[in-house]
């Protein structure tokens, strides 16, 4: 993978990180979006990993 795509990686994690870091302020009311934002975060995650390889 192009080096440029793994930058494009990180900077989706970091602004899905940045999601989760807000809607964990209010867990109850965010229930739904912190579950969708961590499903997220493993998927990039894991092609970040496997992109380095």
């Amino acid at each position: 993978m192009e080096k440029c795509e793994l930058e494009t990686l990180k900077k989706e994690i970091e602004a899905v990180r940045d999601q989760i870091n807000t809607y964990i302020e209010y867990p109850e009311i965010f229930q739904d979006e912190l579950i969708e934002s961590s499903k997220k975060i493993d998927v990039l995650i894991n092609e970040y990993i496997n992109a380095c390889k």
